[in-house]
């Protein structure tokens, strides 16, 4: 197998988001570049120069609808949608992949391992009645699929490794797809819970009471990311500033995320 540098990836990412953004457009599905992608599309002009992965964001009914027919609608079987759904992933959201790559993170077990890929989360409408307490089930949850899928002899020192080693045995027989839908379907039971609420949450790939918003921040415009433009939240200060505060000021050298996965080219 061929090692991937980062700026291989990202170039493969841009493919990958290019086919999205051709699928969505083609069929009605409205999507948003989100998190990082939307950061760094804002401040840095396309992606973050220390980040190397990509990430978009959608109201649950459109991610339902691309969840259910990108692997009809896609151009090309070089790309794919994954899911636990099917068991082409062990992830509770969806990730469109490139299935000529393979990806293994640092932290987690090669069972995991997918092609390179765009993240795509739901937001859900969050309800005010059983929304607190459908995050903290949501965060037992995740914590207890941390574990399954954790690679207990890597950790970023020496007592996270401790109890890695404690408790990975444990949970290492947990069925990870089973984990994944659970998580999900307490994000679906988030969203029929209060479907006309005008708050909105990304339960499965954050699932913080802080991190929710207002959905009135979602009228897509186009703005440019590298060469190419993508569609972005019009209201993308105020969600960058939900989920980072300060997020005109980039990190200092030694808080900037270092990178964690190895990639290669089948």
């Amino acid at each position: 197998m061929e090692r991937l540098t980062i700026d291989d990836m990202k170039s493969i990412e841009l493919e990958i988001m290019d086919e999205i953004d051709r699928v969505c457009q083609a069929h009605g599905v409205q999507y948003f570049l989100g998190y990082g992608s939307l950061l760094g599309a804002v401040r840095h002009g396309g992606f973050i120069p220390w980040d190397d992965d990509m990430g978009i964001i959608m109201m649950r009914d459109q991610y339902e609808l691309l969840m259910a027919n990108f692997n009809e609608w896609r151009t090309t079987e070089r790309f794919k949608l994954v899911s636990y759904r099917d068991k082409s992933s062990i992830y509770q959201f969806a990730k469109i992949v490139d299935t000529t790559t393979v990806i293994f993170e640092n932290f987690v077990g090669k069972k995991a391992a997918t092609g390179v890929w765009v993240d795509v989360f739901p937001l859900e409408h969050f309800s005010e009645q059983q929304g607190p307490a459908l995050l903290k089930q949501h965060q037992r949850t995740g914590l207890l699929r941390s574990f399954a899928v954790a690679d207990p002899s890597v950790g970023t020192n020496a007592f996270v490794k401790l109890v890695k080693r404690i408790v990975c045995p444990f949970v290492k027989n947990k069925d990870l797809y089973e984990l994944a839908e659970r998580l999900d379907r307490i994000a679906l039971r988030m969203n029929a819970a209060d479907s006309a609420s005008t708050l909105v949450i990304d339960v499965l790939g954050e699932g913080k009471l802080e991190k929710m918003f207002s959905k009135d921040l979602l009228e897509p415009i186009r703005i440019p990311f590298e060469d190419r433009e993508y569609f972005a939240p019009s209201g993308f200060e105020e969600y960058l500033s939900i989920q980072y505060g300060d997020w005109r000021t980039p990190p200092a050298e030694n808080a900037r995320p270092v990178h964690v996965m190895e990639a290669y080219r089948l």
